[in-house]
């Protein structure tokens, strides 16, 4: 591996980080993931225990079967991440959301002349 430069890292760094740009904080996300996934699997869960039968009963070969097959038939519910923004994208995007004042809408609409 050959050594790179501190302009080809900066560029490298760029291109694979990503940010989180979902609109939530950084521990919302940390604790929103893997209660989205313990919901998904409930849900499965749930859906598979809903075609068994309630108490114990006797229950013939053929039966055996349709109630697998039902079991099977339905699809799974699904949940995925979406994917962070890579870094490059991110950083102008927060550079021009800083230049414009909040206010300067506000100023405008009202005849102000509003401070840079």
């Amino acid at each position: 591996m050959r050594n790179r430069t501190p302009q080809e890292k900066k560029q490298l760094s760029l291109k694979k980080d990503r940010r989180n740009v979902y609109g939530e904080g950084p521990h919302g996300a940390r604790k929103n993931i893997p209660f989205r996934k313990k919901l998904r699997n409930r849900a499965n869960r749930h859906l598979q225990e809903s075609g068994l039968p309630t108490g114990p009963v006797p229950v013939d070969s053929c039966d055996v079967d349709e109630i697998e097959t039902a079991m099977l038939s339905k699809a799974p519910v699904v949940w995925n991440k979406s994917p962070d923004a890579p870094l490059r994208e991110v950083i102008p995007a927060k550079q021009k959301r800083r230049a414009t004042p909040r206010h300067a809408a506000e100023c405008s609409a009202e005849g102000l002349r509003c401070r840079p």
